[in-house]
């Protein structure tokens, strides 16, 4: 049995939309999972005859690629002597871009503008303003959209994400991202580099399988370009994905699919193109420990199935 932890950003500062882990709570998180666990790389476990054996295995993961990774959460993994993967979306390596979840909510959260034409056919009526007249308006706004974004054709959220960017160009993007120079120096360090895709698309709502394929081939070739090895795991986007973009991930050479169904991964019953992660969130202690423990979904299991 494997914990795969996941993790996005580590920071002291405090986020409205999406708070990062605090440095503090990811310091005792690390210790916990590396007192109670057996800490590896999936990269090595998932080949290894150690998958068989007995022990209680954990691995850390973070998706996406920001700077924060290598601030502050690489010097705790240092502190505790344990190894995590990285999953990186390229192009916003290549540009030091947010990925597009990152900028909906950027944009969303400190525009000046009140226009916003959302008149798509494709949007439930409630999503298809002409005008968010504040703050509170967006975000409100925004809460809805996100989930229905989720869920929609890879081709309606395209153009969504198109119209918010370019209605609200007061906003400059932050830089967030990591360079691959700090990526080689994790690498360096023991960690590994995965992809998470070219763009962050969401491979399972991805009909064509050109682009679908670009999405995992192109940011292999980027991996390989600038630091020298070809990546054996793909983290799915938002954990998005279907049977089309497993067999690419097979096809291209891809040996890990890592999906995140916040649950404990069992190498003897679940499929490797699935595996398992549970993600961890800028909560209080208790609840962290509920979700490392899996203590938190046996609990909504046992609801679920009264």
């Amino acid at each position: 049995m494997i914990r795969n932890f996941l993790f996005h950003r580590v920071n002291p500062r405090r986020d409205p939309l999406w708070d990062p882990m605090d440095v503090a709570l990811f310091d005792k998180c690390v210790k916990y999972i590396s007192e109670n666990f057996k800490v590896a790389l999936i990269e090595d476990l998932a080949f290894s005859k150690e998958l068989n054996s007995k022990n209680e295995f954990a691995t850390l993961m973070f998706d996406d690629g920001y700077k924060d990774n290598i601030l502050y959460a690489a010097p705790i993994l240092d502190k505790y002597k344990c190894k995590a993967s990285f999953y990186v979306v390229t192009d916003c390596i290549d540009h030091n871009i947010p990925t597009w979840t990152h900028m909906l909510e950027h944009a969303f959260l400190y525009t000046n503008k009140d226009t916003l034409d959302m008149g798509f056919d494709f949007l439930p009526e409630d999503l298809r303003v002409k005008k968010l007249s504040s703050k509170t308006e967006r975000i409100n706004y925004l809460n809805k959209l996100k989930p229905f974004l989720r869920k929609t054709a890879h081709e309606h959220r395209n153009l969504v994400i198109e119209r918010v960017v370019s209605s609200y160009k007061d906003v400059e993007m932050p830089k967030l991202m990591m360079s691959w120079n700090d990526l080689k120096e994790l690498k360096n360090y023991g960690h590994y580099v995965g992809s998470h895709t070219v763009s962050h698309s969401m491979l399972g709502t991805m009909t064509d399988e050109i682009e679908i394929k670009e999405e995992l081939q192109l940011s292999a070739i980027a991996i390989e370009k600038n630091l020298g090895h070809t990546p054996l795991s793909i983290a799915y986007p938002v954990g998005s994905y279907n049977e089309t973009s497993k067999k690419i991930s097979k096809e291209l050479g891809y040996k890990i699919g890592l999906a995140v169904n916040q649950n404990i991964f069992d190498p003897q019953k679940e499929d490797f193109f699935e595996m398992s992660r549970i993600e961890l969130y800028n909560e209080p202690w208790w609840k962290t420990r509920l979700r490392i423990t899996n203590t938190l979904e046996n609990i909504k299991s046992l609801i679920r199935y009264k």
